[in-house]
């Protein structure tokens, strides 16, 4: 599986060819900032949220229907097909989920619990609970075999872009290897003009991925909307 990575900085649609500078410098990125994924024996305590009627039946990132009966997670780095147990702190029942789709993306969430599985450890009422994440086995899949979690080839073009007018911010990473899953997933649903913004927030660097820009605040409303019908959720912002 491959995607086109539009933009470090954005989409120019002039740009005719990726400069050999700008492949260099994404390629030092990577090899610098390090893809990390949990492995059994990986700990994390944290608050989780849920999912359900509003994305059951629809494909969740390794490919499958999710089901919102179903004993399963979103996470960021565990890869697909792990066995996770998940406690909830305040009243200590547990539940073992396994790990299907890429999640949460809530500032603050280190796992999306679906709704069956929230129900186990009697999070429905509260609708988050401070947790803590154990992993029990990965997929049993050596690392050449998976097109998912701990391994992917991503095609990357860059070009720098001018945006200006109005845009839909609709995620922020400061791990570079969620920009690119995050990116192939918007490629897989036919979004093509996603830019990606590097700033500073509190002395860290995180990326923002937009989508626009769009002349009018009603048109990137109407972009918006669209968007949260395919199950991608942003909110509006005028580009400075």
């Amino acid at each position: 599986m491959t995607t086109d990575l539009n933009a470090m900085i954005g989409r120019n649609t002039g740009a005719s060819s990726t400069t050999p500078a700008a492949i260099v410098i994404v390629v030092i990125l990577l090899m610098t900032m390090g893809v990390v994924h949990a492995q059994p024996g990986f700990t994390q305590t944290g608050i989780a949220s849920y999912y359900g009627k509003k994305f059951h039946g629809k494909k969740t990132a390794n490919g499958e229907r999710f089901s919102m009966w179903g004993l399963t997670a979103a996470h960021k780095t565990i890869p697909f097909d792990s066995k996770v147990r998940v406690t909830n702190l305040d009243n200590g029942k547990s539940v073992v989920v396994r790990i299907n789709d890429f999640g949460p993306h809530l500032k603050g969430r280190i796992i999306d619990l679906s709704r069956g599985a929230a129900a186990k450890i009697g999070m429905i009422e509260t609708g988050t609970a401070r947790v803590k994440v154990e992993v029990l086995s990965d997929d049993g899949k050596a690392d050449h075999e998976k097109s998912k979690g701990n391994t992917a080839f991503f095609q990357v073009n860059v070009a720098r872009a001018e945006l200006s007018g109005w845009g839909v911010q609709v995620a922020s990473f400061e791990r570079f290897d969620n920009l690119l899953v995050h990116l192939d997933r918007l490629a897989q649903k036919g979004i093509d003009n996603a830019h990606v913004q590097m700033a500073t927030v509190d002395g860290r660097r995180v990326h923002r991925l937009v989508v626009g820009g769009y002349e009018t605040e009603a048109a990137a409303e109407w972009k918006r909307k669209s968007l949260a019908e395919q199950g991608i959720d942003g909110f509006v912002f005028r580009i400075p």
